[in-house]
């Protein structure tokens, strides 16, 4: 029982910083490029790149709390090995997402 209430605030958790990621995803999607500097269209597109990123890691954590309490199905196993991401030319992250507990080993 104490795992289900934990994994329940995680889930809520990552989904409310979800909700906030997308959120800005879309202001910083709406801006017009056209409008700005080339310093500042820069940084609106280095700051999408990096919130990409960010997404996608909470999209991963979600869904194997999702799994972990039994709302969702768990993938292959394959899908929880190492990613690794660019959000930039200098910038390089390797990253191992949270297998949910049916696919731990």
């Amino acid at each position: 029982m104490t795992d289900h209430i934990a994994d329940m605030s995680r889930l809520k958790a990552l989904t409310a910083s979800l909700i906030k990621m997308r959120q800005r995803q879309a202001a910083l999607s709406s801006k017009n490029f056209s409008d700005m500097t080339p310093k500042e269209a820069q940084k609106v597109s280095a700051d999408q790149s990096w919130l990409g990123m960010e997404i996608d890691k909470a999209m991963r954590e979600a869904h194997a709390a999702a799994v972990d309490l039994g709302i969702a199905d768990p993938r292959s196993a394959e899908s929880y090995g190492v990613i690794d991401y660019r959000p930039s030319a200098f910038h390089h992250y390797r990253y191992t997402p949270t297998a949910p507990r049916c696919r731990a080993t």
